[in-house]
């Protein structure tokens, strides 16, 4: 006769054991049914940039594949930060989705005070949605063609350049305090909110050079307003070819610009590879292709591991870079 202890045991097992395998049971259950109910794309930039412009394309066709409502809350403010940590609050359940982009994962950690909110430890990536590189524009009366002659430029003693970008914490920023290390020369950081307000600036001659995106620098390239010295890409971008990149110049130059996707910590697994499957075949479509292209956007896709692995590099790179140049926040 069994003893009353090992019975006990013995009926303990059987519960732990239905509750396992009611737990491994529940979590394919849960994948398959999502998404069933209607989904919020937080996007912390205003209404109209390019961020949220790709949300809502995206969040359209993510709506019409699920046959659910994808709703596009702009939270602007503290360089995207205010909708970061809306987002880490949410519940997660694969219902509130971050728009992300490398500036809020890659650089402003490394400008922002010690008790900077920590995006990297609160959300998890998905997938890279989209890159394009930046392109160095100058004034048209300023006398180079070329990085090299801008280098040469920059290196009279009665020259005092200086170079516009969308913000502190930006790659654009980036790739000017890049640019001047490697040609040894020096130019003074003017930021500006957005790229459209030193555009207007250089048109204007009070700015000789601006690193902007190429939807907002090319058509003014083209009309000969201004003028396009390189591209920040490693190669050339495949959407201006003749546009010589920095890195011909000064080899290993590369800043790009990214947006992606990211769900709250603990967030299923198998909610995340769904979402991450369904991005991925919204951006092999021709419509969306067609639309990236006017956008100066590539598409990126690819696996969750794709994405931590691409930020994981360019966290390291650009702290490294950010330390090395001594680059404040502003």
């Amino acid at each position: 006769m069994m003893s009353r202890k090992l019975v006990q045991w013995k009926a303990r097992s059987l519960v732990a054991a239905a509750a396992l395998a009611l737990a491994a049971a529940g979590t394919p259950a849960k994948a398959q049914s999502y998404p069933s109910r209607s989904m919020t794309i937080l996007v912390g930039y205003s209404a109209g940039g390019q961020a949220d412009a790709l949300a809502r394309i995206i969040g359209k066709q993510l709506g019409d594949t699920f046959k659910i409502s994808v709703v596009i809350e702009n939270k602007t403010g503290a360089n995207g930060m205010i909708a970061a940590q809306a987002a880490a609050r949410a519940e997660p359940d694969g219902y509130t989705v971050l728009m992300v982009t490398d500036a809020m994962l890659t650089i402003d950690p490394h400008l922002a005070s010690s008790n900077h909110f920590d995006l990297s430890k609160a959300m998890e990536p998905v997938v890279s949605v989209a890159w394009s590189p930046l392109l160095l524009a100058a004034g048209k009366d300023v006398p180079a063609n070329s990085v090299a002659e801008l280098v040469a430029l920059g290196k009279q003693k009665s020259q005092t350049l200086s170079f516009g970008s969308s913000g502190s914490s930006t790659p654009h920023r980036l790739a000017g305090e890049m640019l001047q290390k490697s040609g040894g020369f020096t130019m003074t950081h003017i930021p500006y909110k957005g790229t459209g307000a030193s555009v207007n600036d250089l048109l204007g001659g009070q700015i000789p050079l601006v690193f902007g995106a190429p939807t907002a620098l090319e058509p003014l390239a083209s009309a000969g307003s201004i003028k396009l010295l390189g591209v920040t890409s490693e190669k050339r971008y495949p959407l201006l070819p003749n546009v010589p990149a920095i890195s011909e110049t000064f080899p290993g130059f590369n800043i790009i610009s990214y947006i992606g996707f990211m769900l709250p910590k603990k967030t299923p697994e198998p909610v995340i590879a769904a979402l991450n499957k369904e991005v991925n075949a919204i951006l092999v479509t021709d419509t969306m292709r067609a639309w990236l292209d006017k956008q100066g956007m590539i598409a990126t896709g690819g696996t969750q591991g794709d994405f931590k692995r691409q930020i994981e590099v360019d966290y390291q790179a650009r702290g490294d870079l950010v330390r090395a140049l001594g680059i404040t926040g502003e």
